[in-house]
């Protein structure tokens, strides 16, 4: 460890960078250069740069933190929903006809090659959001349980920094900006789960350890 970057990071904080280190060292240095902006507010930089840096910083370590730690990850659904919308003006452009906001009994006929499109495409937004949480609950939990309160918690800091990465094509009134005490109480939420996901973690390596020192002895025991 650095150790002119302790000043920055208290004893838990060190630790999750030690296991983001041995895991992915990328994520560590993300992490740190996260809690370093929040730290500091360099003149030359607007709270706006700084909130999107934070936040893009946490982002990527929520996102990939996941894999870093070897927890089985669902399949990607294949077309994503997104590569989906993008072919949607072409499918209208096919059938100019259509028109899904007439109104009458409620009830509106479309082709079958735009019900299959919205089929698919409604399966796909049901398998991503169900991915995401699936994800995480298998990070945090025992057994896979994606409604989980620490599920909750864990989705809900991850959208907080996703909202304030992205500049958009506007700008942001600063007093609408999330405030530091903000910014940090979802950061410790990533902190607290985290910690308890790599002291199981630990826990169970060391009890692992342990036991294989334990044969290898009794084994060589034998052997004398």
């Amino acid at each position: 460890m650095n150790e002119e970057r302790s000043p920055w990071l208290d004893e838990r904080r060190l630790r999750l960078v030690d296991a983001l280190e041995e895991r992915r060292p990328e994520l560590a240095n993300m992490y740190e250069s996260a809690l370093i902006l929040l730290e500091a507010a360099p003149g030359w930089m607007n709270g706006r740069t700084r909130v999107s840096l934070i936040s893009h910083a946490m982002r990527e370590v929520m996102n990939r933190v996941l894999g870093a730690m070897g927890r089985p990850t669902t399949p990607v659904f294949k077309p994503t929903s997104s590569d989906q919308i993008k072919k949607l003006p072409d499918l209208l452009v096919r059938h100019p006809e259509l028109d899904l906001e007439r109104g009458g009994d409620g009830q509106v006929a479309v082709p079958a090659e735009v019900a299959s499109a919205m089929a698919r495409l409604f399966k796909a937004a049901v398998h991503e959001k169900r991915r995401v949480r699936g994800d995480v609950a298998a990070l945090l939990t025992d057994d896979g349980n994606d409604g989980h309160a620490a599920v909750d918690r864990w989705v809900a800091a991850k959208a907080f920094f996703v909202k304030w990465t992205h500049l958009h094509d506007h700008e942001v009134d600063p007093s609408s900006l999330p405030s530091d005490p903000e910014i940090l109480t979802n950061i410790a939420i990533f902190e607290e789960l985290f910690d308890g996901v790599i002291t199981a973690f630990f826990a169970r390596k060391h009890a692992v350890e342990d036991l294989l020192a334990e044969i290898n002895a009794t084994e060589g025991s034998a052997d004398e």
